[in-house]
């Protein structure tokens, strides 16, 4: 019999740890954390050497505890000579370290972990498919009258990294695939579908994840950056028919996309639930401008799309603060609706958290009938239509929204947010 243990994971409710604090500080606690190769550094020269720890824990880039050396089950740099095997790693601290010749560049760094398996008290479990969003899974333990039952999973973490030429620029061409998006033949990976080496703020990049080499569509993809800590990921989507989803990166610096997926495991396991949590660290350089103040490989239009789908998926599952990440921090934002003029991101947002205060009163979102014109290469027009779902009404309305390339990326400057009866 496998030992009890519980996964330092779910912010949601911390009281569900206090009768387990003491298992939390044995090894095999961080089976819920997300693992990320994260480099000294993302760019440099082809034949140079660079450090690169393998990195477990709830804040990412820092490290919180080490895998150790025998869990790893391959470690390999891709570049455009193929394969070449990483064997010399070590544990410095709390991270599995290894310094790596890097023979060119572009290059994909990968590292994955033998399975291992773990087992969750029912509510622990049940809370922890939750967060994650796993509809499928507490359905199946439903069904299966496992509710209320231990969760045995045996999981195994998967982590990608982009190494880049120092100057490199992204090729606006979208040659295909580039090398930052060629699939490792990993059981469950994430693949950019464009180059990302010298990709900037403001710019989005579609990844694609899969699942034994075909597209899995219908699983949440996150996305986030230095300092995102509890699994608070401030981008946090689904996958269309084709394993996609559109991230919106607005700020420099690294950043990290992740997934995590689980299926039944096969009679031969003793384990219920077979799982991967898989990852992709790669960095997001500063704005790029051209003589007209923007970045000529970008099309507006798509630029704000993705921002109002970012909005939508926050508002979806709750999250104001995510939300409000797509308007202008800044008092000089302006929201028009029902009860007159609201100045300033701070107001604007406790307008809505007063509006809706709670899932319910939020319902699902969904915007329509998008109508843009570009006005200028760094600000946009939009009409729209806006719907809420709700269990006991429906209200919907148009919009208006002024989005204009700021420093910090796109963002709403003015709101014209109207109800139709």
């Amino acid at each position: 019999m496998k030992n009890h243990r519980c996964v330092s994971r779910i912010w949601v409710n911390k009281r569900l740890w206090l009768c387990v604090l003491a298992a939390l500080l044995r090894p095999g606690m961080a089976a819920g954390h997300d693992t990320w190769l994260v480099p000294q550094k993302f760019r440099m020269e082809s034949g140079g050497q660079v450090r690169v720890r393998l990195v477990t824990s709830e804040a990412f880039p820092e490290g919180e505890s080490a895998v150790v050396p025998t869990r790893i089950a391959r470690f390999f740099l891709y570049t455009a000579a193929g394969r070449e095997e990483i064997s010399r790693y070590r544990v410095e601290g709390v991270d599995l370290v290894a310094d790596v010749v890097v023979p060119s560049v572009p290059a994909v760094l990968v590292a994955e972990t033998l399975p291992r398996e773990f087992v969750l008290e029912p509510q622990v479990f049940n809370e922890y498919l939750r967060e994650e969003e796993l509809e499928t899974i507490m359905a199946a333990r439903a069904r299966r009258g496992e509710t209320n039952h231990p969760g045995r999973e045996r999981y195994r973490k998967i982590a990608k990294t982009l190494l880049c030429a120092a100057g490199a620029a992204a090729d606006p061409s979208g040659s295909h695939p580039p090398l930052s998006g060629v699939a490792q033949g990993l059981w469950l990976e994430i693949v950019p579908t464009r180059e990302l080496c010298g990709i900037r703020v403001g710019e989005a990049v579609s990844f694609q994840v899969l699942f034994e080499g075909r597209p899995l569509g219908g699983v949440r993809l996150a996305a986030g950056y230095a300092g995102v800590t509890g699994h608070r990921y401030p981008v946090w989507l689904v996958t269309d028919a084709d394993g996609k989803a559109t991230v919106r990166l607005d700020r420099p610096g690294a950043w990290f996309v992740r997934t995590l997926h689980m299926i039944a495991a096969n009679a031969a396991q003793q384990s219920d639930w077979e799982s991967a949590f898989s990852t992709y660290t790669f960095e997001v350089l500063p704005a790029g401008e051209n003589a007209a103040g923007t970045d000529a490989s970008e099309d507006p239009t798509e630029a704000v799309r993705a921002l109002l789908e970012m909005q939508v998926e926050a508002w979806n599952r709750g999250d104001l603060d995510g939300f409000m990440l797509g308007y202008w921090n800044s008092p000089a934002l302006t929201f028009v609706g029902a009860q007159g003029i609201t100045r300033g991101w701070v107001a604007v947002r406790d307008r809505f958290v007063l509006g809706y205060p709670d899932r319910r009163r939020m319902g699902r979102l969904t915007f329509s009938g998008l109508e843009m014109t570009v006005l200028h290469p760094s600000a946009v027009l939009v009409l729209g239509r806006w719907q809420l779902a709700r269990e006991t009404d429906n209200p919907g309305g148009v919009f208006t929204l002024v989005v204009r390339k700021l420093a910090e990326g796109w963002r709403i400057v003015h709101d014209h947010t109207s109800v139709l009866e």
